[in-house]
Formats: C-alpha cells, structure tokens, sequence
C-alpha cells in the first residue's frame, strides 16, 4: 500500500481513529537520515497491507509534531483506534522492522 501524506490535524486525527493500525513517519526534507530510512519505510508499507502508512512532514503540519512532542527526527509512531501504542526515534533500521512486526 502507498504511503500517503499527512496535510493537517483533523487529517491526522481522522487516520489515528480508524480501525486499522496506522503508522506515522515524521520527517523533514533537509532531514539526510529521514531520507536514509525512506526506502526502508516504503517496503515496510507494501509487505504490511493490514496496516496504513502515513508520511508527516514537520515543516507543513508543524502542531501536530509539537502536539505530540517530537523533537528528533526521524520519528515513527503507532496507533491504534486513536492509542498511541508504540514509537520509535531514530534511524535503527532493524527496531523500526521490529516496530511494525508488532503492530
């Protein structure tokens, strides 16, 4: 499945309450690490069709990073009907495999 961009707050909260777990990525463009973790991410998102994958970039959708407290990118974040049940900060290729594993 593609990964789809989150584009505002009621976006993002419209997502996190679904059925389906849902993971965000949150990254920047002039992030270098961000983009090392990418391809990583969008194979993870056509292996795992249960799951919805959302991409946030901090520059555009800046309250919901602060909402949430991210300060380190990139960050990914787990949600279940609304729940936040997981999250990793960082580019560890290996825990962010094992972070959608267990959603």
């Amino acid at each position: 499945m593609p990964i789809t961009y989150l584009t505002s707050l009621a976006h993002f909260e419209s997502v996190i309450n679904g059925n389906r777990p849902v993971i965000v990525e949150f990254w920047a463009e002039w992030c270098g690490v961000c983009r090392s973790m990418s391809p990583l991410f969008e194979q993870l998102s056509t292996q795992n069709p249960a799951a919805q994958f959302y991409r946030l970039d901090i520059e555009d959708v800046r309250d919901v990073a602060l909402a949430l407290g991210v300060r380190n990118l990139p960050a990914f974040k787990v949600f279940k009907k609304g729940v936040q049940v997981g999250d990793l900060v960082g580019a560890d290729q290996s825990q962010l495999v094992r972070l959608v594993k267990n959603m």
